[in-house]
C-alpha cells in the first residue's frame, strides 16, 4: 500500500507536520509506506492559511496565483505516483469532533481506509474546488487544533498501519451529509451564537465547522448545513 500524506494545505494547518514527525521518530517503518509533500509550502513559511487564494478552493478552476499552479502541480503529482489513498491532514478552531471528509463512499480503498480509522464521525462534501474532486482515494482529516495530542497521533499512525496492514477494525460509522453553506445573510446573529457543531439545530440542519474558524472573515458563509446523522458500515 502506497500512502500520500498532504501536509499544511492551509500554511498555518500543522497536524500534518506532526504526523510526519511523530512518525519518524517513534513509528519510521511505516514511512516506507508513505509519501510526504506539503501542499502550500509557501504559506507554510509564512504560517498563513493561504498567500493568494484558497489551496483546497483551486483544484479544477484555473487561474494563475500561486495557490491555483500548487494546486495543478499536487494534481499532477498524484496521477504521477498513483498513491492507493491520499490523506489531506486539516486543522480547525471550531468546537467539534475529530472527523473524515470525503467526496462519496463509492470507492473500496476509500472505505479500506475509513474501516482502518478509529474515527468515527464522516463528512461527505459537496464539490467545492477542494483536492477531493481530483479522485476517488481521497480522505481529509478534518481535527481540533486542541486535539492535536500526542495520543491523538498515535492513533493516527495505527490508523495508517492498520491500513497497510489489511486490518479493519471500525466499520462502525456516523455519516453526516452536507447540504450546502449556512450564508451570513441568511442567519441572525443570535441564532449564529447557538450553533452547535454536529448536532441537530432548531433550524432543520446540523452545523459544521462553524464557530471561531476562517469562514467568518474571508467569506460570505459561516459553515456549513448538514443532514442529521446516519448510522452506517462501510
Amino acid at each position: 500500500m502506497r500512502i500520500l500524506i498532504l501536509a499544511a494545505t492551509h500554511g498555518n494547518e500543522l497536524l500534518g507536520i506532526k504526523l510526519y514527525e511523530r512518525l519518524l521518530k517513534q513509528r519510521s517503518v511505516l514511512l516506507e509506506s508513505i509519501d510526504f509533500v506539503i501542499g502550500n509550502p509557501r504559506a507554510y513559511a509564512k504560517s498563513l492559511r493561504y498567500t493568494d487564494k484558497d489551496l483546497n478552493r483551486s483544484y479544477g478552476i484555473g487561474g494563475d496565483e500561486y495557490e491555483a499552479t500548487r494546486a495543478r502541480e499536487i494534481q499532477e503529482y498524484i496521477h504521477l505516483t498513483q498513491p492507493d489513498i491520499v490523506l489531506d491532514m486539516h486543522t480547525t478552531n471550531c468546537v467539534q469532533p475529530n472527523c473524515l471528509i470525503v467526496h462519496d463512499l463509492s470507492s473500496d480503498i476509500k472505505k479500506k481506509f475509513l474501516r482502518a480509522s478509529h474515527i468515527d464521525t464522516i463528512l461527505q462534501v459537496q464539490p467545492m474546488g477542494d483536492i477531493a474532486t481530483v479522485g476517488d482515494n481521497i480522505i481529509g482529516y478534518e481535527v481540533p487544533n486542541k486535539a492535536i495530542t500526542p495520543a491523538l497521533l498515535a492513533a493516527i499512525a495505527q490508523d495508517i498501519q492498520n491500513f497497510i496492514m489489511h486490518e479493519q477494525p471500525y466499520p462502525h460509522k456516523k455519516l453526516y451529509k452536507m447540504l450546502g453553506k449556512i450564508y451570513k445573510q441568511e442567519i441572525l446573529p443570535q441564532q449564529a451564537k447557538s450553533f452547535v457543531n454536529f448536532q441537530e439545530h432548531e433550524l432543520g440542519f446540523v452545523p459544521i465547522m462553524t464557530g471561531n474558524n476562517s469562514y467568518k472573515k474571508q467569506t460570505d458563509y459561516l459553515g456549513f448545513k448538514a443532514s442529521v446523522t446516519e448510522e452506517i458500515m462501510v
